[in-house]
């Protein structure tokens, strides 16, 4: 796969992404010990999706690839990782947040991903590239379905 850089950079943005949303459900593993086992699940899965990004970038370089960055610019993945950042530095500082507000969080990010279609942006020849691919989009909307499912379970409870 040969890309330029701002394609380089673009990838690089979507695997520290990934990583950092699977670091803030393994931080809210651990903040919210009752409910371990669904965010340490959401975090593995999180983890997953940036090694599959990260094995685009691995692609032969005669593979035909094509990045179709459409409305994603760099700028906005950088802001979105910001947030993360800003947001991870505060469940590490303990700051108030009930699992209801973590899972509207969770929901927001998983939703803002879907709709600006971040991983509809790369189309190969390669049979490696669009299953890698199908296998993003299709995560990011079972990842919905499962927050949306335990917040139902959530207020239930409360």
């Amino acid at each position: 796969m040969d890309l330029n850089n701002d394609q380089k950079e673009l990838v690089a943005l979507f695997m520290k992404q990934e990583f950092l949303i699977g670091k803030l459900y393994k931080l809210f593993s651990y903040r919210y010990p009752e409910y371990h086992e669904f965010w340490t699940e959401m975090a593995t899965e999180e983890h997953l999706h940036a090694s599959w990004i990260k094995r685009l970038t691995e692609r032969d370089s005669t593979d035909k690839f094509k990045f179709s960055q459409g409305d994603v610019r760099s700028t906005a993945l950088a802001s979105s990782i910001e947030s993360l950042e800003g947001l991870i530095s505060g469940v590490k500082k303990n700051i108030k947040l009930t699992i209801e507000q973590a899972v509207s969080m969770a929901l927001h990010l998983e939703k803002a991903l879907w709709e600006k279609k971040f991983f509809q942006c790369i189309e190969g020849d390669s049979d490696d590239v669009r299953r890698i691919m199908s296998m993003l989009h299709s995560e990011q909307e079972v990842h919905i379905i499962k927050i949306d499912k335990f917040a139902l379970q959530i207020q239930k409870k409360q």
